[in-house]
């Protein structure tokens, strides 16, 4: 190729392109979309709560860059497609096409033309982006990271996409057909491949580990990369096919060859450079697989217990030298025939002495073979001295590969941080016990079970050689010795956690209890506004950790926590099994760098609210009080929750702009994963062990049963209980591997419930359990218990054996199905109480308030077991219990009471059960049953029917009392002969961009009508509505061009009565929205209109009554009917009857639909 015709071509091209009106179109829709994504999402302009002070150096550019690679796609498609075809016009690109230049001189140069042009629009993109970052934004800045996502991800990504358009063009050569080719391979590309073996197949790099560390920088330059020039050279191996295809006489056609050489040797080494990648991931998966088989090998080996562990560690650069004295001692019944320790494969053991002598051992990967025997009752003290690197594939092997390195967005970035699980290094250095960087003598982990797996209570002491002045954290108390860092336990630990690096220390001491920040150096202004409630900060804490202890049911067992930022790509897994990732060491937390997804700015947003929302300030004394109840809120929620939405923020900005009442909505979020970070296992998992040889997950199901509040879990609903719970027994969870911990935590939380009350159908109430278990486990923390030491209390307590319940509850693979009727609850009155106002006036005019919360109610229903499983069924009360008054920053200041009374319901059996209990709130719980709704609930008093029977009773019910009486015919919304046929749905535009997941059923009594969004006939849970099991009804809205039908097999002819039963309405109501604070604030006002409260005095639905295919319209007045309602006497031949509800009604009328009944009335 001749450079001087290279430069021409590319020059003429690239004045031609920026002549393009077409060029001009899309450069000017790009520009708009990337600055403005910016300026609404990532800048204070328009808002101050945005100031991205909580954010990365590398949060702006690479979003910057992140867009302008996706949206710089269709113009290259369509673009490329019009240059090439200029041939067939007079332009002054025919001087050059029609001079002897060689065809890859001619397609080279157009390319050429296209990526300077494309490079530098990029270019002045990305420099806009970094005056709003430097102007505009409280992110931290770093100058180098533009031009490198500049040349590494949008240029290689503008080289494959700009060259493989060409190709497909000159291959095609039909230009229609190529750019829906096109289309739909970076489709492809885009949403399938791009996540396929951790971005290896992604052109663009979108879904690439990208994000930079203050501390530790890239999390994997080499192989991002080397992944990077993979495609650049791909992309330039398709620019010498399309030199190749292109149709134009060449000009040397012996220069073929060469160019097929090229383009080839592109190819082979993209193929090359790809394959290092590849097989990096698959050494690290067969690596992982070998450390797997070697702890499942030794799984069952005797092993002894670790008493106390004295380490002596020296960190220099890469290396970690330690010395670990081990006290272990044999505990079980039988002889140890040699010892099994378990270290870090990457470090290598020197000696192993015991008394000074040697001892000989041998090595298979992380395990160590002592051969040294041990008594049953003696103890064995060992020096171990290793040095070494850390091998982090020796981390989570109880994890499934694909799910611990599925690449996860950091929390309002576009870009992930890769997965670091240790770093050892003299910028940073931070270890858990879960990379084995100190021998011990059980393993963290168990991949053959992964709940099979407890730790040893261990006593601690740590000494770290110099440092140069970095500060070392770790657990136990701390001192400084001959220019060494020492820790001493204080309790025995289930291990140790270790982290050196330069850090600003903030300490406070409240109530005997030593807190401690570390955020790295500089990173100060992360704690902006608390100079402004300094004196309320010891209040603060107070406050968050009786939120915190409140929930959880049992103190915090340490005398000290430590907080500690990490580099942003450190990260873990969270397992049910430990109740949190490696995150939360005793008495220690790892935060993420610069509180990504946990913290706020909160002066900004306080300052916000008080600007936007006066009325919320309003409830506030001052400024400090909302920048304090902000911060209790958020300390409380961020040390709590197990589970935390993963939250879309493409979706979060469109939404704001389109409708931002739609955030209301769920599918805003993408899916749940784990909070690294909640302090949980502090609590439970990492204070006592409960162990038992046939049930290994008794530690986990005892700990689960003791933590209060659902915000552990991200709840499932009513509709979707058959499909987790049936199939699935507690034993078949603990056996599997942890593919999905969310799954597993939420199926284990609602199995771990209904154990509890099934222990509790003697009539012991569940709440004694529980404190029963919360006693047990304070009086035994820090050591390891047999699971028949507490069953052996528990019979003596309560007389009641776990042993009975829990063999065939933790094999269990079938849910029962529940008939309910008649639910019903009565005010018990007396002469004293009679009324039911919420307050009386005395006969000497004093006012008097009822304590309902102490007020009496009977409660009765009637329930059949439909299935071939014995099943529970409880009824609950709820009251509110004053503390002394109201904290507003103290969630559990009114704490609520819960008492439950349940009963066993046996297999193909039927009970009508009455019983008294007081409480406001009063509820009837199938638990986990094949029924809609499982929860049946009374709350308030006013409404309630009185009574003053005081008996309780349990009476035994046969089926039949649930099914129709002879001569009736009842088809419910549920069954098969029920028709809801509603027309497609229209595609408008906030229809295809709202996430909402499809389901059959809708929760509540209240419809949402908004303009524009589509209301989709369903069905509707109510309890009041008509059914077996299920009892829910369907809806749809007056004009939806819908229908429902219910079909009937008439089998004697005669007179039937048909009626139709009516559930309690639903009530429409009509939002209007308002946005304040700017254009995608995500704050606005919504003004609500009740359609319902407008309704004329008569309401009707229309039936057509189709007998025989002759119809008839009939209307029912439904307004304020509850019940069936009849449509009339009809003469029935035998066979089909057809009733058909229509869509005709006022207007925004929700027209329901439950179940119609065929009563025969005789032979007339």
């Amino acid at each position: 190729m001749n450079i001087h015709n290279l430069k021409t071509v590319a020059c003429y091209n690239s004045r031609l392109l920026l002549r393009s009106w077409m060029f001009r179109l899309f450069l000017l829709l790009l520009f708009l979309i990337v600055i403005l994504y910016q300026v609404l999402a990532q800048t204070n302009i328009f808002y101050g709560i945005n100031s991205g002070l909580v954010t990365l150096s590398s949060y702006l550019p690479h979003e910057n860059a992140y867009l302008f690679t996706i949206l710089q796609i269709v113009p290259l498609i369509f673009l490329a497609g019009t240059f090439l075809g200029k041939e067939r016009k007079m332009d002054s690109m025919d001087t050059v096409y029609y001079r002897p230049e060689s065809n890859a001189d001619y397609v080279v140069g157009m390319m050429l033309g296209f990526a300077k042009t494309f490079m530098m629009m990029a270019g002045i993109s990305l420099i806009i982006g970094m005056l709003l970052h430097i102007f505009a934004s409280e992110s931290p800045f770093n100058f180098w990271l533009y031009p490198f996502y500049w040349l590494t991800m949008i240029f290689p990504a503008l080289v494959f996409a700009l060259s493989f358009s060409f190709f497909v063009h000159t291959w095609v050569r039909h230009r229609g057909l190529s750019i829906l080719i096109l289309l739909a391979v970076f489709g492809v590309f885009l949403f399938q491949l791009g996540k396929v073996r951790e971005g290896l197949f992604d052109p663009f790099g979108l879904s690439l580990p990208n994000a930079f560390s203050e501390v530790t920088g890239h999390p994997g330059m080499a192989l991002y990369l080397m992944q990077r020039v993979c495609w650049l050279l791909v992309g330039m191996g398709f620019a010498g096919l399309a030199v190749l295809m292109f149709q134009r006489l060449p000009n040397r056609p012996v220069n073929r060859k060469r160019g097929m050489m090229v383009a080839v040797a592109c190819f082979v080494l993209g193929i090359l450079f790809g394959g290092v990648v590849y097989m990096a991931r698959e050494n690290v998966e067969n690596v992982r697989e070998l450390y797997a088989e070697t702890y499942n090998k030794y799984q069952k080996f005797p092993k002894g217990n670790l008493i106390s562990n004295t380490l002596e560690v020296e960190q220099k650069g890469n290396v970690l030298s330690g010395k670990s004295t081990l006290l272990v001692k044999n505990q079980g019944n039988q002889e140890l025939s040699e010892l099994i320790l378990y270290l870090n494969p990457a470090l290598v053991v020197s000696v192993i002495k015991e008394n000074g002598t040697d001892v000989t051992f041998e090595r298979e990967n992380q395990v160590i073979r002592v051969a040294r025997r041990v008594l049953p009752g003696e103890d064995v003290k060992l020096t171990v001295e290793y040095s070494g690197g850390i091998d982090e594939r020796v981390c989570y092997l109880d994890v499934d590969f694909d799910k611990l390195f599925q690449l996860q967005p950091i929390p309002g970035h576009r870009s992930t941080a890769g997965k670091r699980f240790a770093f050892v290094g003299d910028d940073f250095t931070v270890l858990t016990p879960e990379c084995l960087w100190y021998p011990v003598a059980r393993p963290s982990v168990n991949p053959a079970s992964p709940y099979d797996a407890l730790p040893d209570f261990t006593s601690y002491s740590l000494r770290v050689a110099s440092t140069d002045g970095r500060t070392v954290i770790a657990p136990g108390k701390r001192e400084t010795k001959e220019g060494c860092v020492c820790f001493t336990g204080e309790i025995p630990l289930p291990g140790m956690g270790l982290c050196i690096g330069n850090f600003e220390k903030y300490d406070l001491v409240v109530d005997s209890t030593l807190y401690e920040l570390y955020l790295f150096t500089g990173h100060g202004k992360l704690l902006r506004g608390f100079e402004e409630i300094s004196d309320s900060i010891p209040a603060i804490i107070r406050d968050a950790r009786y939120n915190v202890e409140e929930q959880m049911g049992i103190t915090y067992p340490y005398s000290q926590l430590t907080l500690v930022e990490t580099p942003v790509s450190f990260s873990g897994f969270a397992r049910p099994n430990k109740g949190g990732s490696e995150m939360a060491q005793p008495g220690m937390l790892f935060l993420p760098e610069r509180g990504i997804g946990m913290w706020s700015d909160h002066k900004a947003r306080a300052a916000f609210k008080k600007r936007m929302l006066p009325e919320m300030s309003s409830f506030y004394n001052s400024m400090e009080d909302m920048l304090s109840a902000d911060l209790v809120s958020s300390l409380s929620s961020m040390f709590l929750n197990e589970y935390r939405y993963n939250v879309n923020q493409a979706s979060l900005l469109l939404y704001s702009l389109v409708s931002p009442s739609l955030l209301w909505s769920r599918g805003v979020t993408n899916s749940s994963v784990g909070n690294l970070y909640t302090i949980s296992p502090m609590f439970y998992e990492q204070t006592m062990a409960l162990h038992s040889a046939e049930y290994p997950a008794i530690n986990t199901i005892l700990t689960d049963a003791l933590k209060k509040s659902n915000t552990f879990f991200v709840s499932y609903t009513d509709r979707d209980q058959v499909e987790r719970f049936a199939g699935r027994s507690v034993g078949d969870l603990f056996r599997d591997r942890l593919d999905n911990p969310y799954e597993a935590a939420t199926l284990l939380h609602g199995k771990t419930r209904e154990l509890l009350r099934l222990l509790s159908v003697r009539n012991i109430p569940t709440e004694q359990i529980a404190e029963f278990l919360t006693t047990f486990i304070r009086e035994n923390r820090f050591r390891q218990v047999e699971f028949d030491e507490m069953n052996r209390e528990f019979v003596e307590k309560f007389g009641v054996d776990w042993m009975d319940v829990l063999p065939q509850w933790y094999e269990n693979r079938k849910i029962p199905v529940f008939f309910v009727r008649d639910f019903k609850v009565e005010n018990i009155t007396s002469q004293e109480n009679e009324g039911d106002g919420l307050s009386v006036v005395t006969s000497s005019g004093n006012f008097v308030m009822h304590d309902w919360d102490n007020m009496p109610s009977r409660v009765s229903v009637s329930v059949f077991n439909d299935s071939d499983i014995d099943g529970v069924v409880s009824f609950e009360t709820r009251e509110m219990m004053s503390s002394g008054g109201i904290n507003m920053r103290r969630q559990g200041s009114g704490v609520e009471k819960v008492s439950t009374r349940n009963f066993l319901i046996k297999a193909g059996t039927g009970k009508q059960i009455a019983v008294v209990m007081k409480g406001m709130s009063i509820m009837f719980n199938t638990n986990i049953s094949n029924n809609l709704p499982t929860n049946f609930f009374m709350s308030g008093m006013l409404g309630r029917s009185k009574t003053t029977d005081t008996t309780e009773f349990v009476k035994d019910l046969d089926r039949s009392y649930f099914m129709p009486v002879p001569g009736e015919i009842v088809v419910d919304n549920e069954d098969e002969n029920f028709k809801l046929i509603s027309p497609s749905s229209r595609k408008r535009l906030k229809n295809l961009i709202s996430p909402l997941q499809e389901s059959k059923y809708e929760l509540g009594t209240n419809l949402t009508i908004r303009e524009g969004v589509e209301v989709v006939p369903k069905h509707m849970i109510n309890s009041q509505a008509y059914g077996l099991n299920k009892l829910t009804h369907a809806f749809m809205l007056q004009g939806s061009k819908a229908t429902m039908e219910w079909t009937a097999r008439i089998e004697r002819e005669g007179e039937y009565e048909i009626l139709a039963y009516i559930p309690p309405k639903v009530f429409a109501h009509r939002i209007e929205e308002q946005e304040r604070g700017g254009r995608g604030s995500g704050f606005f006002s919504i003004s609500v209109s009740s359609v319902t409260e407008t309704e004329p005095e008569e309401i009707k639905q229309y039936y057509v009554v189709n007998i025989g295919g002759e119809k008839q319209e009939v209307s029912a007045d439904v307004k304020e009917q509850v019940g069936w309602v009849s449509l009339g006497l009809f003469q029935l031949p035998v066979g089909e009857c057809k009733i058909v509800l229509t869509d005709q009604g006022n207007k925004d009328q929700v027209l329901l639909g439950d179940a119609i009944k065929w009563v025969y009335t005789g032979n007339k």
